[in-house]
């Protein structure tokens, strides 16, 4: 049976070579003309990442709301007014005080050209912000590396951070 199987195997190979040999123009291809230009300009294209951020850095220990530790330039927080030492007391109505960085990370990011809705404290002023998040190919190749590092986790130590100094 396996010798069969062989047989059979060689004789397919053998026909294929056959066929091959056997298109008219495979012996000749000097005769071939290729006429025309194919042209594609790329490079005003931005290649996506399909993720959306609003472009901060935040620090977050739980038991506290999320500590904004820098804004980046050109990015829509920057644009919207925030400032470094806000504090992103919800997102989305979801309060931040009660989850993990990770938890916050991913309630800020989302799809590019989505809203995400953040209330923020600053010193006694308390105000809603509505945000369209950017796709992170828009922002520095610096701060995607930042993005893409995660979120900043603090251990607790109730001398070191006071959020609300």
């Amino acid at each position: 049976m396996i010798i069969l199987c062989a047989g059979l195997n060689f004789s397919a190979r053998a026909i294929e070579e056959q066929e091959l040999k056997s298109i008219p123009w495979y012996n000749n291809p000097k005769d071939i003309t290729l006429k025309g230009t194919i042209k594609e300009d790329v490079s005003d294209a931005k290649q996506l990442t399909g993720i959306g951020v609003i472009g901060i850095r935040f620090i977050h220990q739980s038991g506290f709301p999320s500590y904004i530790e820098q804004i980046y330039p050109n990015s829509p927080a920057s644009r919207s007014g925030l400032s470094p030492k806000d504090l992103i007391f919800a997102i989305d109505g979801v309060r931040t005080d009660h989850l993990s960085s990770d938890s916050v990370y991913q309630l800020l990011a989302g799809d590019p050209g989505t809203k995400v809705k953040i209330f923020i404290t600053r010193g006694q002023s308390m105000f809603n912000l509505e945000l369209v998040r950017e796709d992170l190919a828009n922002l520095s190749p610096d701060i995607q590396n930042r993005y893409l590092s995660g979120p900043i986790a603090v251990p607790l130590n109730s001398k070191g951070f006071i959020p609300y100094h």
